[in-house]
């Protein structure tokens, strides 16, 4: 049976300590399905979405890039497209509201 545990990063369940391994493993998981949504995997340019979206938008961003063949350092309009379009309608906390262009 799958689980179903959730562990909100963002507060105090987990310590320094045991959110640092999970961020190590997670850097090992930027290229493949296994990345978990933690790990920085992105270009300068694009670090005010994705510093400040959950987990689960940097997860299908990262997925999208590597479907489409980008380097995920790179930047290009296509991968600025792939955000705006994930991230179409949220509100970051920064208070910036991304728009899908076109």
């Amino acid at each position: 049976m799958a689980s179903t545990a959730i562990i909100d990063f963002d507060s105090r369940e987990i310590t320094f300590a045991a959110f640092d391994k999970i961020f190590k493993l997670d850097k090992t998981f930027v290229g493949s399905e296994n990345y978990l949504g933690l790990a920085y995997f992105w270009a300068m340019e694009y670090k005010h979405y994705l510093r400040d979206c959950s987990m689960a938008k940097r997860r299908k961003i990262h997925k999208k890039w590597l479907q489409s063949g980008l380097d995920l350092t790179g930047i290009s309009d296509q991968h600025l497209n792939i955000i705006k379009t994930v991230l179409d309608g949220v509100t970051l906390p920064t208070g910036i509201t991304v728009e899908k262009e076109g």
